[in-house]
């Protein structure tokens, strides 16, 4: 009689991170789940596409004419440098490139089209392969990107960096879960140059994961990055972004800073919208306090670290950002709140009871996921479909306003220079004209630049120096021959008039006037 083999580790502790690696497995599933991922992603696009706040509009300006003519800059006849996000800048014009091919024309919101649904089948599909490593279903991966899109830091920032940084953060804590040191090192590659501070959650997740600790993550995240940061300091004059400069400078909005932020600013606007952000990073606050139980991590030796990190790493980078001072933008809290939901998620996943009848398996994650849905639902309030404002919005005028005014803009001021009225982004992409401001006008820039410098301690002070040694200190702004202006007061006589009517500030109007 054959003696039976023994047990494998996996059947002796019941640790589903110890499961055959994925790439021994059929990946129809995954393909399936990140088909689901991408039609979801579709879908969500065609209510929000209407409704791309101000920031947004910087970005697809510089996807606009880096596409056209490589040309690093919000407006055609101007070099600056800043756009907070490399990669998305790159990728998104490298999709609307490829895109002009076909329609011949230079098509930013639809290249975005294209990316929001890629980046929704990347992360359900590397989601559905951690959630596979671990035993459970797949459609743990369409909870997860429902939480993402119901989360109104996220759904209120689209096209910013929002969701590569999701995604990315998916196919992170996949190779991590799975022990791929090569895949780790380039994605954590790619998450760095999506933003620079993403390196903290990145370094919380490597130092906690002993499987791809060593030297191939970093030598593979270095090789990665190191391209992109020597030409932006040597060609553009900076290895970082102008925006750190920019918004440290601005410190505050009166008296809601970062660190109060959700508690304050964003409290006001609904119990609700918050708890879509914050029940989910809660839970996995949760998860990594059960994992620190010495049996539980036992148990779960391979699951126990990445998770970890990703809560240590998002607490991490909301200590960094509450220290830095700056003011309290949705989109600077997607990075901790989407990594600590990914933790929350994933460790429902692994312990919540894991039924052997596959319907029964889907039932949970695909009923989270139809809760995050329907939250959503609830908290876009008034909102026709497509929205014509985010969740959270606090512009001066509606986007579609100020795509009118901008185009109108266009044909009154021609080729001279307009100086912008305190918000860029949507005017300057419908007007593509020579509007400026701190993020287009690099002589701007500069006199921030002096000015933070002169502000900060040794350290900060030495840093900067470096950063910007061959930045041109003789940059000088442009000189405007119009003006916009936002008033909720009188207009000047003679001036071209738009009237507006935002939510968040009421009804105005923005003028346009030759200077002097």
């Amino acid at each position: 009689m054959a003696s039976s083999a023994p047990p494998t580790e996996h059947e002796r502790t019941g640790d589903a991170s110890a499961a055959p690696p994925a790439g021994r497995r059929d990946r129809r599933p995954v393909l399936g789940w990140a088909a689901v991922g991408a039609v979801a992603g579709g879908l969500f696009l065609l209510v929000v596409s209407r409704a791309l706040i101000d920031d947004t509009y910087i970005t697809l300006s510089y996807v606009r004419n880096v596409a056209a003519d490589l040309h690093w800059g919000l407006i055609p006849t101007e070099t600056a440098n800043s756009a907070t996000s490399p990669f998305n800048v790159l990728s998104l014009a490298a999709v609307t490139w490829l895109v002009s091919l076909v329609t011949g024309d230079v098509r930013p919101v639809l290249g975005l089209g294209i990316a929001t649904v890629a980046w929704c089948a990347l992360l359900t599909g590397a989601t559905a392969a951690t959630a596979r490593r671990l035993g459970r279903s797949g459609a743990w991966s369409v909870a997860l990107l429902a939480v993402v899109l119901a989360n109104p830091f996220v759904n209120s920032a689209i096209g910013l960096e929002v969701l590569p940084i999701a995604a990315l953060l998916a196919g992170l804590t996949w190779a991590a879960v799975a022990g791929r040191p090569v895949a780790f090192g380039l994605v954590a590659g790619v998450l760095v140059l999506t933003r620079l501070d993403l390196g903290v959650i990145v370094a919380g997740v490597f130092l906690l994961t002993p499987a791809v600790r060593g030297w191939r993550a970093p030598v593979l995240a270095t090789a990665v990055v190191l391209p992109w940061f020597a030409f932006s300091w040597t060609v553009l004059g900076s290895a970082i972004p102008d925006t750190f400069v920019i918004k440290t400078l601005q410190r505050s909005f009166g008296d809601f800073t970062f660190a109060n932020g959700p508690f304050t600013l964003w409290l006001d606007r609904g119990v609700l919208q918050l708890s879509l952000a914050f029940v989910p990073a809660l839970a996995g606050i949760a998860v990594a306090v059960a994992l620190a139980v010495p049996r539980v991590r036992r148990r779960h030796p391979g699951l126990a670290g990445p998770l970890a990190g990703l809560v240590v790493g998002g607490l991490a980078w909301y200590a960094a950002y509450s220290l830095l001072q700056v003011p309290p933008y949705q989109w600077y809290y997607v990075p901790t709140t989407v990594a600590l939901a990914t933790a929350g998620v994933l460790g429902a996943a692994l312990f919540l009871p894991a039924p052997r009848v596959r319907a029964v398996r889907h039932a949970v994650p695909l009923g989270l996921a139809a809760l995050a849905v329907a939250l959503l639902a609830v908290t876009s309030g008034d909102r026709p479909v497509p929205w014509d404002r985010p969740v959270y919005f606090g512009a001066w005028a509606l986007p579609e306003e100020y795509r009118e005014i901008g185009a109108e803009v266009a044909a009154i001021v021609g080729d001279e220079t307009v100086e912008a009225p305190g918000e860029i982004g949507t005017l300057a992409y419908a007007c593509g004209c020579e509007m400026v401001d701190y993020f287009s006008d690099r002589g701007i820039a500069v006199g921030l630049v002096e000015e933070r410098t002169e502000q900060a301690g040794p350290l900060m002070r030495a840093l900067l120096d470096a950063n910007f040694a061959r930045l041109d200190r003789g940059d000088r702004p442009l000189t405007p021959e119009w003006r916009l202006r936002w008033t909720q007061g009188a207009v000047p006589e003679g001036a071209y008039t738009w009237p507006t009517d935002s939510p968040a500030t009421g009804p105005a109007t923005i003028y346009l006037k030759r200077v002097p």
